[in-house]
């Protein structure tokens, strides 16, 4: 086969070109650093490449939002904390008024001490996190959740929807918790439903009342027990006669306390009970003059503390000639007291207790999450490394290695093009 001085030439500038190609492709991966600069340097390596960088950010949208997550438990388990501090010292205070030597004054000093831990409470719960957002509002973050209304309850303007955030290819992390979960969502030991804002009310209106009312009557011997009663239905108490006690469950209408003292009458309280006053005033009257106590009283539809009370028992006590003994002592239910109020205030710090639990489960959870992704995080870079990064020192023999190869070729190239017949003409 002949090969024309032209066909040699352009073999030779195709070789010579082609050589240049690959200098300058190593060059590219030199000064880049990278291993696979375009698809066609290792196609299977580029594909696992870009997948490689797909689950790298990913893991890296995982780890923002395991972060964004923690933030906000962060600020919710400080709010819940603070809410905590808010009723520890609604219970000292409880206590503290619930001693019989304190005036009305000094109670009333007191329960204004509550109505400022209630307009904290309302902050608490209308709390922010950093991106501007309600923590306590369900799916509603632009809205406030809690408002006072204008007669002084607290109105849930949120939601009961919780933000998840996903956190892993297979696990949603829970950020928030609704308003009332945490606010309202309470029941108390006698079964009554309740919320923090109108526990604190609870708490406020018994102390302003305590110093009207007693959660024990008692009489030696003799007393006259009448009713004011604006709340029909089964009325319930306790009356204790010396060593003998018995409790009763009646139906009261109105005023008229003629069942109450049947009922006593057929009990074996060593009592005698009359009426008085066309039956609205009972008189109760030991046969052996011992002490006779009334308590317990509980009164139809009254589960939480009122301003004013509706209904009540007073309590005279008398001598035998009928002559009142000392003040008349009212006996309001049970709920009116700041006793009940302090075995709602159980209720209340373990249930913060329960919330804040869940909160440090859910932070514990978060940070766990976060720190797997990113282990996770530096394995995939390790990949990403050994598959795109350029292994310098080959790369430097390899670009010495075609410059060489290059010159020689030139050099080749360049002498054989010299070459003519006449030169070799004598």
């Amino acid at each position: 086969m002949k090969i024309s001085s032209k066909l040699f030439s352009d073999q030779q500038l195709n070789l010579l070109s082609k050589q240049m190609e690959d200098i300058q492709s190593i060059q590219s991966k030199i000064s880049s650093g990278k291993n696979i600069i375009f698809a066609s340097d290792d196609p299977v390596g580029a594909v696992e490449l870009s997948g490689l960088n797909d689950v790298s950010n990913q893991v890296e949208q995982y780890i923002k939002n395991a972060e964004l997550s923690l933030d906000r438990i962060k600020m919710m388990d400080t709010s819940l904390e603070a809410i905590k501090n808010v009723f520890i010292r609604s219970n000292e205070l409880a206590i503290q008024a619930s001693n019989d030597v304190l005036a009305p004054s000094d109670r009333e000093s007191i329960a204004l001490e509550f109505d400022e831990l209630k307009k904290e409470l309302i902050s608490l719960a209308n709390t922010k996190d950093s991106g501007g957002t309600f923590l306590f509002s369900g799916f509603k973050t632009k809205t406030a959740p809690f408002v006072l209304d204008s007669d002084g309850s607290v109105t849930y303007k949120g939601d009961r929807g919780v933000i998840s955030l996903p956190v892993s290819e297979s696990r949603m992390l829970e950020s928030t918790i609704d308003g009332g979960t945490v606010f309202q969502d309470i029941v108390t030991s006698t079964g009554v439903s309740t919320d923090l804002f109108e526990s604190l009310d609870n708490i406020s209106r018994s102390i302003r009342t305590a110093s009207a009312g007693v959660e024990a009557a008692k009489a030696e011997g003799i007393a006259k027990i009448s009713l004011t009663n604006e709340d029909p239905g089964t009325y319930t108490f306790k009356i204790t006669s010396g060593s003998k006690s018995a409790d009763f469950s009646i139906a009261i209408t109105g005023n008229d306390l003629s069942d109450v003292a049947t009922a006593i009458n057929a009990a074996d309280l060593d009592i005698n009970a009359t009426l008085e006053d066309s039956n609205t005033t009972l008189k109760l009257t030991n046969t052996f003059s011992y002490d006779i106590t009334m308590s317990d009283v509980e009164i139809p539809g009254i589960t939480k503390a009122q301003d004013q009370p509706t209904s009540f028992f007073s309590f005279q006590p008398v001598d035998a000639s009928g002559n009142s003994l000392g003040n008349s002592q009212t006996l309001y239910d049970f709920d009116q007291t700041i006793a009940s109020r302090l075995d709602e205030m159980k209720t209340i710090q373990n249930h913060l207790s329960n919330q804040r639990a869940k909160v440090g489960a859910r932070m514990n959870s978060a940070q766990r999450q976060s720190d797997i992704m990113r282990e996770r995080l530096e394995l995939i870079a390790k990949d990403i490394s050994d598959l795109a990064d350029a292994d310098l020192a080959e790369l430097v023999t390899q670009l010495q290695s075609q410059l060489t190869s290059q010159e020689a070729s030139q050099k080749a190239f360049v002498r054989i093009s010299r070459l003519n017949l006449f030169d070799h003409l004598g």
